[in-house]
């Protein structure tokens, strides 16, 4: 097997300290605990930091308050794979990734806490690594753009787009495939994702625990995965649920369906209006047939599209 080139770890001092990031990779136990305080600024940039002082003033309290929050009776959060019903994905192209079909392969990851959130090195395309949260509230992973420019993932003008709520109001982030995200041991391929620019650290979503079974012990600093079957059997497609599915195309109809309802309203006599809602149904129905092609390069039933 050819030897692999060691990536360099992606680091920003504004991320968190550089002991702490280095922690996070040198040991496989976690560092000696010190809280890590989170605030997000007015351009919707989430920070982290070990220093209060560090934290704005007007940011403190929230700061303080979410990092104790962990610090509660129960230590121990559990989490559990929504049962998804899906089809067969392309075969994995490395034998580690997953295992035999009935094997399933067990991987312990030691992981850092932020707070009441845990945060680990992902490995993404076998070339950078760099910090993620886990977030298995977000269906996606989540690349900051600078993460994904050291990796060499540049989607292009006509990549799909979706849109997530900021601070500042929505925003639209290119759609792209990672060829692998790997957390420890544990590997995933063609992974959906999506590129931000406002993100300094990343979100590890169910696009990659979807193929998992999970399990985090925060007293232990340990996150837990366990190879599930379902793309195997058909219940995950695309690295997507069938509920995940619908919930995209159910969004994208909606989108068009207000801005068809929204010109239905507007005086003929606006014209600049007008136009610009149908500029705006011209894009968001490009969307919708991106997505539709998307689900079938997946090979996603009608069933999961309504």
């Amino acid at each position: 097997m050819r030897a692999r080139k060691e990536p360099r770890m992606v680091l920003r001092t504004f991320l968190f300290p550089i002991a702490l990031a280095g922690a996070l990779l040198a040991t496989a136990a976690p560092s000696a605990r010190g809280e890590i305080y989170r605030w997000t600024d007015a351009d919707g940039r989430v920070h982290y930091t070990q220093d209060l002082q560090g934290v704005p003033p007007e940011h403190r309290a929230a700061a303080r308050e979410r990092a104790g929050a962990a610090d509660g009776p129960s230590r121990v959060q559990t989490f559990s794979s929504e049962p998804a019903a899906q089809a067969p994905s392309a075969p994995r192209r490395r034998a580690f990734a997953s295992g035999a079909r009935g094997e399933r392969r067990v991987h312990r990851i030691p992981v850092e806490r932020a707070g009441n959130g845990m945060i680990v090195p992902v490995r993404l395309n076998g070339r950078v690594v760099a910090p993620f949260l886990v977030d298995t509230g977000a269906s996606y992973v989540l690349v900051p753009e600078s993460v994904a420019e050291e990796a060499g993932i540049l989607p292009g003008p006509e990549a799909r787009k979706l849109q997530f709520s900021t601070a500042n109001g929505i925003v639209e982030q290119a759609v792209v495939s990672l060829e692998s995200v790997e957390l420890g041991t544990a590997v995933a391929e063609d992974v959906p994702a999506s590129i931000s620019p406002t993100l300094e650290v990343g979100l590890l979503g169910l696009s990659f625990f979807n193929r998992f079974t999970y399990q985090v012990d925060a007293a232990s600093g340990v996150l837990t995965l366990v190879d599930n079957d379902l793309a195997a059997n058909g219940d995950l497609r695309g690295g997507r649920s069938h509920s995940q599915w619908r919930s995209e195309f159910e969004g994208m109809r909606r989108r068009i369906g207000a801005i068809e309802a929204r010109r239905d309203e507007t005086p003929s006599s606006r014209s600049r209006l007008h136009a610009e809602l149908d500029r705006l149904q011209r894009e968001a129905e490009r969307e919708l047939d991106l997505l539709d092609a998307e689900a079938d390069e997946a090979h996603v039933p009608d069933a999961w599209r309504h």
